[in-house]
């Protein structure tokens, strides 16, 4: 019986091993998703029996988004996943990291930064993504005119709200110093920030958290359907303000510059 079992596992394994070798293959400087392209350089697949470890090197990913392209490169990048369990899908980034993107006003912004970790996950089910994590500890760069900055610790989740027709939304920030023209309005010093939204009208980003609509389509959507974004609770101290409340909704414009990716 034990032969039998181990002989099923090892089987099991190669089989998932070998689908996801062939997709990522074909995937290579194609669209992973409507409107964003992924590729790479090379990659090394391990993990054997309960993991499929994959492990990338010059990962690149672009594409359109809200208000214009965006691009993100990583020196190393690796993707884990469980052979048994729930769908979840956990990424890891490390070296040299470029990240570029458009505003709202049609402005480009780079960061070019260092991170002492850099983790996410990802959980799926039938309907698409149902969370996405995002950690990220000790970030040491720059911006594109060369500003420095660091942050002890960053953090973004998002879920589909199990009760509503919403997302869910929190970043969190500790420790952030900067200067020049990307201290904005929080000044040089974010001692700590932590910021909770839900998004109205969630199942506009359906398509979008399921793989088959890009975001500047799925955007567009939910602001045709009359989108809202309630803020709350909001906890900041920086050295340009401080600020708690319980919850308020943005009416426009006073926090576009921290929700800009949803405009």
């Amino acid at each position: 019986m034990f032969f039998a079992l181990a002989g099923w596992a090892m089987a099991h394994w190669w089989a998932m091993a070998k689908v996801l070798d062939n997709k990522l293959t074909d995937l290579n400087g194609h669209e992973a998703l409507p409107g964003i392209t992924v590729s790479y350089a090379g990659k090394t697949i391990s993990g054997f029996p309960f993991n499929i470890d994959v492990v990338f090197t010059g990962f690149v990913v672009e594409g359109q988004g809200a208000h214009g392209p965006f691009r993100w490169t990583t020196e190393n990048f690796a993707l884990h996943r469980l052979t048994y369990g729930r769908a979840q899908d956990i990424y890891e980034a490390a070296g040299h990291q470029t990240l570029s993107w458009t505003d709202g006003g049609g402005k480009n912004h780079q960061l070019k930064f260092l991170p002492g970790s850099l983790r996410a996950s990802a959980i799926t089910d039938g309907r698409g993504l149902l969370r996405f994590d995002l950690d990220t500890v000790a970030a040491a760069g720059s911006a594109g005119d060369g500003t420095p900055f660091t942050a002890a610790r960053t953090q973004l989740h998002l879920r589909r709200d199990p009760k509503a027709n919403a997302l869910d939304l929190m970043a969190s920030g500790d420790d952030i110093k900067t200067s020049g023209s990307i201290a904005g309005l929080f000044g040089d010093h974010i001692k700590s920030l932590k910021l909770y939204a839900t998004l109205t009208q969630g199942q506009a980003f359906a398509p979008l958290l399921a793989g088959h609509a890009s975001w500047a389509a799925a955007s567009a959507d939910w602001r045709g359907k009359g989108g809202q974004v309630a803020i709350g609770p909001v906890a900041i101290a920086s050295s340009g303000f401080n600020l708690t409340a319980n919850a308020f909704s943005d009416s426009g414009n006073d926090l576009r510059g921290v929700l800009d990716p949803f405009y």
